[in-house]
């Protein structure tokens, strides 16, 4: 086993892809691959298993990336060496939820004149952010939990928490100025009317509409990847979207409109590794993103 080996582990479980984490890497595919049969051989496991989403860990791979996320950080310390004064880490994963980077901003604030600051934030979204948790690429994980069977069996096995805030549900977003909101009674139906920005990338083939077919016309669809563009088109455009809700001052400083539309409920929350806990930055963001989301 060399170190090399352990690093396209983690590559390919970053990029879910061996032609990805090749590219990235500077390798051909066929070395790369071998690379990894050669390690499976030598340790007698399986490390990944090919699926409709890509090539994922199986038990045996979650347990060596983990040990192998590990071993790069200590490297990592080696190399750069001890520093003589603290060092400020924070790595927080959320959802396309601007309250949560709202706190991390509050956070960053706090700490901006700190010799060795650390701070990173994440857009994620999913299970496999339990994954990140068990495997330290990250120490707070804000959350939306849809109700998915798998996802407390999934927390259990890798000792991670799931803490709930409350309970939020969507919205459908306007510009303040929009036709529809001009009409003595508000028809949710007419959205069909309009285009709806909704969230992709490059990597994705379909934006994801469904839950929404009744008010979404799937023939005109705007995509983009981030919050601040999905809400300048809607401020700037007859188009809506759907989103968690925001503060009024958000709303106001937008130009925009939020209207409930959607009863069922998600339970938003936040993930953290039991064996580690919640670190002190981890609290300290945790307060300020409970008074974001106290509007």
């Amino acid at each position: 086993m060399t170190i090399q080996q352990l690093q396209y582990v983690l590559e390919i479980s970053r990029t879910g892809s061996v032609s990805k984490a090749a590219k990235t890497l500077y390798l051909s595919q066929p070395n790369l691959s071998n690379a990894i049969k050669n390690l499976e051989n030598e340790l007698g496991i399986t490390i990944f298993e090919r699926t409709p989403m890509g090539m994922q860990l199986t038990a045996s791979g979650m347990k060596l990336a983990k040990k192998a996320t590990s071993i790069m950080a200590d490297i990592q310390e080696i190399t750069s060496g001890i520093s003589q004064e603290e060092d400020c880490l924070f790595r927080l994963v959320y959802p396309r939820y601007v309250p949560a980077f709202e706190a991390f901003w509050d956070l960053c604030t706090d700490y901006q004149e700190m010799a060795h600051l650390h701070f990173s934030c994440y857009i994620g979204d999913g299970e496999k952010q339990v994954e990140a948790l068990y495997r330290n690429l990250c120490d707070l994980v804000i959350y939306l939990e849809t109700g998915s069977s798998s996802f407390a069996r999934l927390c259990s096995d890798l000792h991670v928490k799931f803490v709930k805030l409350k309970d939020v549900c969507f919205y459908v977003q306007l510009a303040e100025n929009h036709p529809l909101l001009q009409k003595p009674h508000f028809d949710m139906g007419e959205l069909k009317n309009y285009p709806y920005v909704a969230f992709s990338n490059i990597y994705e083939r379909d934006a994801n509409w469904m839950p929404w077919q009744d008010i979404v016309n799937p023939n005109r669809l705007i995509c983009v990847q981030s919050t601040s563009s999905r809400v300048s088109l809607v401020s700037n455009s007859l188009a809506f979207s759907i989103v968690l809700p925001h503060s009024e001052e958000y709303n106001r400083a937008h130009h925009v409109v939020s209207i409930p539309f959607d009863n069922r409920q998600l339970e938003l929350g936040y993930l953290y590794p039991m064996d580690r806990g919640l670190s002190d930055y981890a609290k300290e963001y945790l307060e300020y993103f409970k008074k974001r989301i106290n509007f």
